[in-house]
């Protein structure tokens, strides 16, 4: 069992991964001769399960905590900036600058999955060489990461009402909506796909007063099918699409995601996402969470142990709308 040390514990805990739901798990006649050992040891396998980057981190740009795991709901303020100038006079009277601020909801979706380490198949698994409570550590915090990763990009429907807890990037209805690509990248020429990047960006330095524009940092958050005709197109140069829009503009960046493949209407779809400081706020989108890897108490049973780990997000949350275009049918 490869076992993770108290430093690299307490360096993922300082990051909110693997907060174990009491320092020791209460004693209870159910646990209380378990061995104090197994009690809060993380193997190395589920640590690399559960935080190794996906593609929801990357397409987001990031992830942060935004509210505690008790919490139903976050509210993060907007907040617009209302500073006014007016002529110079000793005798005038400077209007007020001020501030609007809203706040917007983002409820609060908590899953969870479980592990049970058997006494008897431990010892046959290891036997075999196979690292039983590695492998099975590891398959509950993956399937928490997959979640994760799902609802970046979807969200989450509540079964019983119907209704979305919480949205993710395709499906976020604080974004404009698609626009069609005249082509998709692979019917059009070279030239029709960077006639369509440009006017994406200029689209986007509209929006944004200039605070996106060809030399800004954007993030192309793309179809893999998509990004796989931009690599494999070539101009008359001969340098293929993604290095020469790369070269024209300094700031882009590609993040290329199977989730993007037939997103929209059996479309492929690409955003191109601002990155920049306007308004103190350095991103755009993040996933939002409580907790990643919420590590339930250790309970013993007769002949083995079980564990839950748990997991709460908000989804997607968009922070600049107005950053964001995004397009159909590439």
């Amino acid at each position: 069992m490869n076992k993770i040390t108290n430093s690299e514990l307490k360096s993922l805990q300082e990051k909110g991964l693997f907060k174990f739901r009491d320092a020791l798990p209460t004693l209870t006649p159910n646990n209380a001769t378990i061995p104090a050992g197994a009690l809060a040891f993380i193997t190395r396998e589920a640590v690399e399960a559960i935080t190794k980057e996906r593609s929801g981190d990357r397409a987001l740009g990031g992830s942060k905590k935004f509210l505690n795991w008790e919490q139903e709901a976050a509210f993060i303020p907007f907040v617009e900036r209302t500073g006014q100038v007016t002529p110079y006079s000793d005798k005038g009277n400077p209007l007020l600058s001020g501030l609007n601020a809203q706040f917007n909801q983002f409820n609060h979706y908590r899953f969870t999955a479980k592990y049970f380490v058997g006494k008897t198949e431990s010892e046959q698994y290891n036997a075999a060489n196979i690292d039983y409570v590695g492998v099975v550590q590891s398959a509950a915090t993956e399937a928490i990461a997959i979640e994760l990763n799902r609802v970046a990009f979807e969200g989450y429907i509540d079964n019983s009402s119907n209704t979305y807890v919480c949205y993710g990037l395709l499906n976020n209805p604080s974004l404009e909506n698609y626009k069609a690509a005249p082509k998709t990248f692979a019917a059009a020429t070279w030239e029709e796909v960077l006639q369509i990047f440009a006017e994406a960006i200029a689209k986007l330095t509209s929006r944004t007063g200039n605070n996106i524009n060809g030399d800004s940092k954007i993030r192309c958050v793309i179809s893999a099918s998509a990004y796989a005709v931009l690599k494999s197109k070539f101009t008359q140069l001969g340098i293929s699409l993604s290095k020469a829009l790369e070269e024209a503009y300094p700031g882009l960046y590609f993040v290329s995601s199977a989730e993007l493949d037939n997103a929209n209407a059996n479309a492929n779809v690409m955003y191109l996402i601002g990155e920049s400081n306007a308004g103190g706020i350095p991103e755009s989108t993040l996933l939002g969470y409580s907790e990643i890897a919420y590590m339930g108490n250790v309970v013993q049973t007769d002949y083995g142990y079980s564990q839950a780990v748990s997991a709460g997000t908000i989804g997607a949350v968009v922070l600049k709308n107005s950053f964001i275009v995004r397009y159909t049918g590439v």
